[in-house]
């Protein structure tokens, strides 16, 4: 009889241990795969951001300076003149966010495209954004209202901008660590604030 009871009580212990193991390996694997989801974020999101804090720091490059630098602003999007090749032409540029019905190719119901368009040529997609969100201010920081009306352009005098990236392929979640409201799967996610991006050619 005392056979019988060490075995159930080995049995007992063995398929604790089995159920613990099993799940700290659920949640090693988890931590890996957010981890290697973050670096690809990450990268994703310096290369789009270095790109859109270059150019908007050059807006009215090569422009009199009696000429309006901002053409156009927006909560998603904006247009402004400079001259992009340092050719003595000035370009017109136009940053704009997408839809999320453009992306479904990615798993990710919330990828937009992010988009630069120059001289009114076929827009080129230079990124994939979950939020892109701009605001507008004054030199003495007052936030304009968006879209900003054509008269008030010239008041600009930095921009804040809000991006964030997610990864695009996702990690599904165990259907019982779901709860209500939440995603039924995980993204790696990384969020970039740029504020007061000030260029030195908005004098206009």
């Amino acid at each position: 009889m005392q056979y019988v009871l060490d075995y159930i009580l080995s049995a007992i212990l063995g398929a604790g241990l089995f159920l613990i193991m099993n799940s700290a390996n659920e949640i090693a694997a988890e931590n890996y795969s957010m981890y290697n989801g973050d670096m690809v974020v990450q990268e994703m999101l310096t290369q789009t951001a270095y790109l859109l804090e270059g150019e908007m720091r050059n807006m009215g490059v090569g422009l009199p300076e009696t000429e309006r630098t901002v053409l156009w602003a927006d909560t998603s999007g904006l247009g402004f003149l400079s001259d992009v090749n340092n050719d003595g032409n000035v370009d017109t540029v136009q940053y704009f966010s997408g839809t999320p019905g453009e992306m479904l190719q990615t798993m990710n119901e919330l990828d937009r495209p992010l988009y630069r368009r120059v001289n009114g040529e076929n827009p080129l997609m230079v990124g994939a954004v979950t939020v892109f969100r701009l605001r507008y201010l004054t030199r003495a920081g007052a936030v304009l209202p968006t879209p900003v009306a054509a008269g008030q352009l010239s008041e600009i005098y930095s921009v804040d901008i809000t991006m964030e990236v997610q990864n695009p392929y996702a990690m599904a979640r165990p259907e019982g660590s779901v709860r209500a409201g939440e995603r039924n799967a995980l993204y790696s996610s990384s969020l970039w604030q740029q504020t007061r991006l000030s260029s030195q050619n908005m004098r206009r």
